[in-house]
């Protein structure tokens, strides 16, 4: 991520996510915790993911990886995302999210994946 305000599109798109997916699948994704409310739980996850995701194009640059297509793209940040709630939730003390299995890690991984495409595309869009 070259630009900024693509960063932080990311971040306010994760964090919505994030904050809003307790609500959508109940008891399956908790937020918040005895140190963090929800909405900072959210802010911080939706940070860590954010980070995560701007640091795939440079590791991949620096190993010499060459991904041309869009939907390969597009399944590296699948990757990116679903290993990332899964971490992210693995470390749930810390970062306030928590998951009830994996297939939910994917489900909201891949939904994350899709506002950020989109995300991207309308960015680029407004750019040209």
């Amino acid at each position: 991520m070259k630009d900024p305000r693509q960063f932080v599109a990311f971040w306010v798109v994760n964090s919505a996510l994030l904050f809003f997916a307790p609500f959508v699948l109940v008891g399956m994704v908790e937020s918040g915790n005895v140190r963090l409310s929800s909405l900072l739980a959210s802010v911080i996850s939706g940070f860590i993911l954010a980070v995560a995701d701007a640091l795939v194009m440079p590791v991949f640059d620096w190993f010499k990886i060459k991904i041309k297509d869009e939907w390969q793209w597009a399944f590296v940040f699948l990757f990116i995302n679903v290993l990332g709630i899964w971490v992210i939730a693995r470390y749930a003390d810390l970062t306030g999210i928590g998951v009830s299995n994996g297939w939910i890690a994917l489900l909201l991984g891949a939904v994350i994946n899709l506002a950020q495409w989109g995300t991207w595309k309308f960015m680029d869009t407004k750019s040209s």
